[in-house]
């Protein structure tokens, strides 16, 4: 068995060096294709005008910046929506998770389980989405909150997508698009000063070498203390650089190096209290935050030695060769190397005593919750897994891809085929904490260290060292064959073969486990090894370029292990044969553009079911099989584009029904699957009211957003609940010649909203904050 695993891992990484190699090898090709192109030394390079880097207003009119992807939005019979860079700009957005709030249906998860924490944790449609985040159609295998300072666009692609991505996918996948060279030279200094206090600056600058090649260094460096959250401050900076070879030609290669670098300190919320007995009857039955009935949404119930410093490095090589006019072929290769020290504290309030699942009355007075509602100050707990770690994680992936379009009779085909090869590996290493925390109460948290605590590395302790790796290799295709010039049919299979192996550190001195039973300590390994096929199929009807109608099913799969960088067990030992949760999609829809193509229409009517739903469970560590079917099923509608050339839209709504179809515990049954908001709705609107209005010099913009999710459970028993979200914001902008300043509020009406949930907390965000920011181009 351990021969067969080495070489199936040597085959991996050999084809892993090979696609590098084959991108590099293409260098010196475009070194002397640039050479004969390079103008002699007395020449002036040509003048060239940009005019414009962002996507149009009716975003259905972009493509995915994903190679196997081909195409229009308009075209792709799924459910896909784009933020770009003009309404990111707009907005004042600094992170991928503030670019997401313009998606109906994304939710923000806290996370658990000594790894698989804080940073970006994102649900699309209630599913978990942790391992579905990409840069440029490449997996980003990092934890940590991404800065959108060098993204072009982000985009949304929702409904089990493994026909194209491989495992996971069950609510879509979330691509960020990355600022590439380009033609022409540009220059672009912005800097935002905002409520918490913010503080940020960000230069963008692309410069053109000779006829076909560009650089472009996008630099950010972002101080900042969350508004409205005592004690929280999310620091960080980064750099990016892109040299482009080939630009405007057949063959083009882009080299790409981002870091960043992030300082934060992990907010895991308030404590969710859900009363008993006379408490339910007075309050109602359903956990609320503490927020909820009066503690200051501004109260951090961390420590001062909680943090989570990281660091994200990526060198991306992305080649395109456009062999004739029928083959496009495409190789991008990611190396990925991360680094991450953590530590937090979670704050907890029970309603019952350990081990008392249903306590009488007078126990349940005696808990937190029971103190809290009798009006007192209770004492809350400190838990929620590892109290921190110290972690190393590396990757490799490269993906081939071959788009062949040709006839066949009076058939038309557009074949995409290819390799999708990944390597990952994990090294985290347990940080302790000696001594007590203290004290800290619901209304009187302390953030001191009072008690002269220290943490400290403990790689020999019980679950001291744990070293986790996955390996993936793919093989994709997909036939698109059009009937007619307007009826075409779509069908496409992956396969995966999918391997996870987990090792970790175990001490016993009590010789009380059923895994370890040393009390010297001793490594347990586990391994898991999974092959799948994830088909899709589709039907589209395009009776005019601007009109697109589809009927869609695709089904994915989520092996156990898929998280190594994100999840604290990837394999247990005691449970290293589960079934890979399978996940499968019915999709109807609609996209529709104007007749000028200045305002699309998206609509779409779809059911997701997922079988064997597992998780990590965040007090114990095991991967837990809950045996639970679930389905959400709902409608989504969008517009996206110009009313009028001076007034531009960006709008969707969605409605979901979600349901426990089967689960071991029987109550769940019929109940909804958590993290699912029934009614979601985001809306961006500018006008620009130079345009007819006003006549005045330069570009006066103004403009109006607003979000809404309504109220989601945090649990399969549906016992506790997010209250809804809703933020109304606004923009004021002039730019004039060269120069532009924005002044951006949010959150006008001061609402108390979450930003994120778990099971048992909710992580308030800021109330009505305000940013002006100015900049200028050259």
């Amino acid at each position: 068995m351990k021969t067969l695993r080495t070489l199936r891992d040597t085959s991996h990484n050999t084809a892993l060096t090979a696609g590098l190699a084959v991108t590099m090898s293409a260098l010196p090709l475009f070194a002397a294709h640039a050479q004969q192109a390079a103008p002699a030394a007395e020449e002036e390079l040509p003048t060239v005008t940009v005019e414009s880097e962002g996507s149009p207003d009716n975003t259905l009119e972009d493509t995915t910046g994903i190679s196997r992807l081909p195409g229009r939005i308009q075209d792709m019979p799924q459910t896909v929506q784009v933020i770009n860079q003009q309404t990111m700009q707009q907005q004042g957005v600094t992170t991928l998770e503030q670019a997401l709030r313009n998606v109906p249906g994304v939710t923000v998860g806290i996370g658990e389980g000594g790894g698989g924490m804080n940073g970006d944790q994102f649900r699309i449609r209630g599913f978990q989405s942790k391992g579905d985040v990409y840069i440029n159609g490449l997996r980003d295998f990092g934890v940590y909150v991404r800065d959108s300072f060098a993204y072009e666009s982000v985009e949304v692609l929702k409904g089990p997508s493994s026909e194209s991505f491989g495992a996971g996918t069950t609510g879509g996948v979330i691509n960020s698009t990355l600022k590439q060279a380009h033609i022409g030279d540009k220059y672009d200094f912005e800097g935002q000063f905002g409520t918490g206090p913010l503080y940020r600056g960000v230069f963008d600058i692309n410069k053109q070498l000779d006829e076909t090649t560009a650089f472009r260094v996008v630099g950010m460096v972002n101080e900042q203390e969350v508004a409205d959250r005592d004690h929280v401050e999310s620091n960080r900076y980064g750099f990016m650089a892109d040299l482009g070879f080939g630009l405007g030609t057949d063959q083009t290669l882009h080299l790409n190096y981002l870091y960043q670098n992030g300082s934060r300190t992990p907010d895991y919320g308030v404590p969710i209290v859900t009363p008993r007995f006379g408490d339910a009857v007075r309050f109602g039955s359903l956990g609320k935050p503490v927020t909820e009935y009066g503690v200051p949404r501004s109260t951090f119930y961390g420590k001062v030695t909680d943090h989570d410093d990281t660091e994200a490095n990526m060198f991306t090589a992305n080649l395109k060769r456009e062999v004739n006019d029928w083959l496009t072929i495409t190789n991008d290769s990611r190396i990925g190397y991360y680094t991450r020290n953590f530590s937090t504290s979670v704050a907890g309030c029970a309603n019952a005593p350990n081990n008392v699942p249903n306590p009488t009355p007078t126990q349940y007075e005696a808990t937190c919750t029971g103190q809290f509602f009798a009006g007192n100050d209770p004492a809350i707990a400190f838990g929620g897994g590892n109290p921190g770690f110290d972690q190393t994680s590396w990757s490799g992936q490269n993906v081939t891809t071959a788009i062949a379009k040709f006839d066949t009779g009076f058939l038309r085909h557009e074949v995409v085929a290819g390799l999708d090869i990944y390597t990952v590996d994990d090294e985290r290493t347990l940080i302790s904490v000696q001594g007590s925390k203290g004290t800290s109460t619901i209304w009187n948290p302390i953030y001191a260290n009072t008690t002269d605590y220290y943490l400290y590395p403990n790689p020999l302790g019980n679950n001291g060292t744990r070293k986790s790796s996955a390996t993936d290799f793919g093989a994709f295709v997909s036939d698109r064959i059009w009937l007619t010039d307007q009826l075409s049919v779509l069908g496409g299979i992956r396969y995966d073969s999918y391997s996870a192996d987990y090792s970790v550190w175990c001490v016993d001195p009590n010789g009380t486990s059923t895994t370890c039973k040393d009390s010297d300590g001793k490594w347990v390994n586990a391994d898991s090894t999974t092959q799948f096929s994830s088909p899709k199929a589709s039907i589209i009807w395009e009776p005019t370029s601007n009109q697109t109608y589809y009927a869609s099913w695709a089904r994915s799969y989520s092996p156990q292990g898929m998280f190594p960088t994100n999840d604290i067990t990837v394999v247990n030992p005691t449970q290293n044969n589960l079934e890979p949760e399978e996940n499968e999609t019915y999709e109807i829809g609609f996209k529709i553009s104007t007749p000028d193509g200045r305002l699309g229409f998206t609509g779409s009517l779809f059911r997701v079911d997922k079988s064997n739903a597992f998780y990590v469970d965040p007090f114990t560590f095991d991967t837990v099989e809950t045996g639970e079917n679930q389905r959400v099923q709902g409608v989504e509608l969008g517009v996206t584009g110009n009313i009028t050339a001076a007034w531009v839209i960006q709008a969707g709504y969605a409605y979901y029904d979600s349901e426990i179809m089967t689960s071991t515990t029987d109550d769940y049954i019929g109940n909804a699957v958590p993290f699912v908001s029934e009614n979601n709705f985001t809306l961006w609107t500018t006008y620009e009211l130079t345009k007819g209005v006003l006549q005045i010099p330069g570009k006066l913009l103004v403009g109006a957003g607003v979000t809404y999710a309504s109220e989601y459970f945090t649990n399969s028993a549906n016992t506790a609940i997010i209250p809804e979200t809703f933020s109304l914001d606004a923009l004021v902008s002039y730019e004039y010649a060269n120069y532009r300043v924005a002044l951006n509020a949010y959150n006008l009406t001061d609402e108390l909203n979450y930003s994120a949930g778990w099971g048992n907390r909710a992580v308030p965000s800021s109330g009505r904050t305000f940013t002006l920011t100015v900049g200028a181009t050259f």
